[in-house]
């Protein structure tokens, strides 16, 4: 008989799994005794893994932020092969994501800093750096591809990301991630052809 069928998980696996409740219900909302229902844990358990909540929130947040630097490294090197092509292939796994995801509450990072309401909350830098690892994947392509100040374009092209995580959220309308992959394409092909138009 195999004496690991009915064996739980460790109970840090647990908390993190249980942490899907931070994104789906909101940081502030979820209360420790939900959690630990969830996690089938004992609030002792909380504190000798983790600490308190916050940490929590944050190693959940930490593993977000990579496991979603995998998810584009992965899926934007299956789609696109020119830097061009690599900017536009980031909207377009954000639209598959708002498609497949019923419980689609925009983006966790955005959501922890609103909440957070406080710049200098350890939660609020995390979220910032979690967009400058965005600026500065966006900005490294529009540099391969010759645009004159990528710093500028991959502001803008990363004002348009946060705006289709915000409106695909509050309109529950998937189709604004692919109006902003359009409205980036428009903001390529002014950039680059304004590098090549002569001096």
């Amino acid at each position: 008989m195999n004496k690991n069928v009915n064996k739980k998980p460790p109970t840090r696996d647990r908390l993190m799994k249980a942490a899907h409740l931070f994104y789906n219900e909101g940081i502030r909302a979820v209360g420790i005794d939900r959690l630990l229902e969830e996690a089938d844990t004992s609030i002792m358990s909380l504190y000798r893994n983790f600490g308190s909540k916050d940490a929590l929130v944050e190693a959940y947040l930490e593993r977000r932020h990579q496991r979603t630097q995998e998810q584009l490294d992965r899926e934007v090197a299956r789609r696109a092969t020119t830097p061009r092509e690599r900017i536009l292939a980031t909207y377009d796994v954000l639209a598959e994501v708002v498609f497949a995801d019923e419980r689609y509450r925009g983006c966790a990072f955005i959501n922890a800093s609103v909440e957070m309401a406080n710049p200098d909350h350890p939660l609020t830098r995390l979220a910032i750096r979690h967009k400058d690892a965005m600026l500065e994947r966006f900005a490294r392509d529009a540099r391969e591809a010759g645009a004159p100040d990528p710093e500028t374009l991959a502001a803008q092209l990363l004002l348009l990301m946060d705006g289709a995580f915000v409106g695909s959220d509050m309109r529950r309308d998937p189709s604004i991630a692919l109006q902003a992959r359009a409205a980036a394409s428009t903001l390529l092909d002014v950039a680059l052809s304004s590098s090549a138009a002569p001096l």
